[in-house]
């Protein structure tokens, strides 16, 4: 029976979009709050991993959960399990994987992706089993400031104008990082925005009523292309 795994690392980034489509399959589910007391959980319980957003870095000092969640991203692929990270958890796949993650810049200066940006499918991308019904263009919610490299057993999937390196699958694995956000419902975006305003605006000059505008008027979009990617990936 399939059960799901899923790493939070704060409170205000989860996987509610996923695990109510989830509910609607009639799949379980289990979170792990990491900033809250856990015990680690038993991988061979779980069918399959979701590792959520955060305000972490993977390059900086070590968060207290980074190298379990290293072990785990390790283990799900190395079992066939699938695998799919969303923005941290992207960048701790491509870290489990060899691939450097480091600070966004842009002319010299450190470039925060945040609001929503148009994304294009590479070939691999319009081929691939999660996003082969996408269109080839599509606009999604991005919030972070770290960026990657492709490991070297990696395919790009998704890219973008101010970050090349967007989605990518870990080659002959079931294992998906994105660097932008499926997850998110629009209060979920205004909630983030209240709690990341600081970092939000710490060098960087964005307009907080136009992502949350932004973030109604795509809903119906995101709504519906995240049951696509969260349905495909459930058939892997």
């Amino acid at each position: 029976m399939e059960k799901i795994l899923v790493f939070q690392h704060v409170k205000h980034e989860h996987a509610r979009r996923f695990t109510d489509l989830a509910g609607d399959l009639g799949v379980k589910y289990e979170t792990i709050n990491f900033w809250k007391k856990y015990k680690k959980p038993n991988l061979k319980d779980y069918s399959r991993l979701i590792v959520m957003g955060g305000p972490q870095s993977v390059y900086g000092a070590d968060f207290p959960s980074k190298n379990f969640e290293i072990e785990a991203i390790k283990n799900f692929t190395k079992t066939g399990k699938p695998v799919l990270g969303c923005c941290l958890g992207s960048q701790l796949i491509a870290h489990a994987f060899g691939a450097k993650v480091y600070p966004n810049m842009i002319n010299g200066k450190k470039f925060k992706e945040t609001g929503f940006y148009k994304m294009l499918l590479t070939k691999k991308g319009c081929l691939d089993s999660v996003f082969k019904n996408f269109p080839r263009e599509f606009d999604v919610f991005h919030w972070h400031g770290d960026i990657f490299h492709i490991p070297k057993n990696a395919d790009l999937l998704a890219t973008g104008d101010f970050v090349k390196n967007q989605a990518f699958k870990i080659r002959d694995t079931n294992t998906y990082g994105m660097l932008f956000h499926f997850d998110f419902l629009p209060l979920m975006v205004e909630e983030l925005i209240r709690a990341d305003n600081k970092w939000l605006h710490a060098g960087n000059e964005i307009d907080e009523e136009e992502i949350i505008k932004k973030a109604y008027r795509f809903e119906p979009q995101i709504k519906k292309l995240s049951a696509i990617l969260f349905k495909s990936w459930m058939k892997l």
